[in-house]
């Protein structure tokens, strides 16, 4: 599929040489999609939109959606409070980069931890799916969309290399201001003390993000296969499923 231009950090999920090309999609808010890019979407015949932003940051920027499209729409939201957190941590630490990366890394565990029902209707969805085209994302498409795509790519054995190289795309793809765009503290107090180095480190991705995530996976879960099954209460046979629907 040609390339949606008025969104943001828009792209094919599939990496690899093992992975079906056009059926998983992910990227930033769709709030700013034009007429010629929704014609497009339209023409996908989608099973499903995504979206995995909270209710304050979906009311600041809701995704632009025809009544065709909006019948695909699913809210599942994950917050993290991190803009919150980092303004808590630059109180005790100082406005310092190392002190908002060692936020970003928690949220990245609190994706795994706090959101078990999420990764378990994000799966169904693509479970239920039958291998029409999905969507999914959050609003830079970097972080919880990230977390999504690390789980969807590894269960399709892709290597760490092409994960993480896919993963970090996104700072190629994001200006700071797209990035964090409609990221607020939890009280306007506090987005008083947000400062630059807060917003850019917020603003991008980095290595050590996302393997905060598979850490805390590894080390709590024993594997992915087993926060899935385990956790997710998903069996074998869907596992495989997903591999079928997603494979070459």
């Amino acid at each position: 599929m040609s390339l949606i231009k008025s969104v943001s950090n828009f792209r094919d999920a599939a990496i690899g040489p093992k992975m079906q090309k056009n059926i998983l999609f992910r990227c930033a808010k769709l709030s700013t999609l034009n007429k010629n890019d929704i014609i497009k979407l339209e023409d996908l015949n989608l099973y499903a939109i995504i979206d995995f932003r909270d209710p304050k940051e979906i009311k600041k920027a809701p995704d632009n959606l025809t009544t065709k499209l909006v019948k695909k729409y699913v809210s599942l939201p994950i917050s993290a409070r991190t803009l919150s957190r980092m303004v808590d941590q630059k109180n005790i630490e100082g406005d310092k980069v190392k002190t908002y990366e060692s936020v970003m890394e928690e949220s990245y565990k609190l994706y795994i931890n706090n959101h078990k029902h999420v990764w378990k209707e994000f799966i169904k969805i693509l479970l239920k799916s039958e291998g029409k085209p999905v969507i999914y994302h959050c609003s830079a498409g970097k972080d919880r969309t990230g977390v999504a795509s690390y789980i969807i790519q590894k269960l399709l054995s892709n290597s760490m290399d092409d994960i993480f190289r896919n993963y970090l795309l996104s700072n190629q793809l994001l200006t700071t201001k797209t990035a964090t765009a409609e990221q607020t503290t939890s009280s306007n107090q506090d987005n008083i003390l947000v400062t630059n180095i807060m917003l850019d480190t917020l603003a991008k991705v980095k290595k050590s993000y996302l393997l905060s995530a598979i850490n805390e996976i590894n080390n709590n879960y024993s594997s992915l296969e087993k926060y899935i099954c385990n956790e997710l209460q998903f069996e074998i046979k869907d596992l495989e499923k997903l591999k079928n629907l997603y494979s070459i």
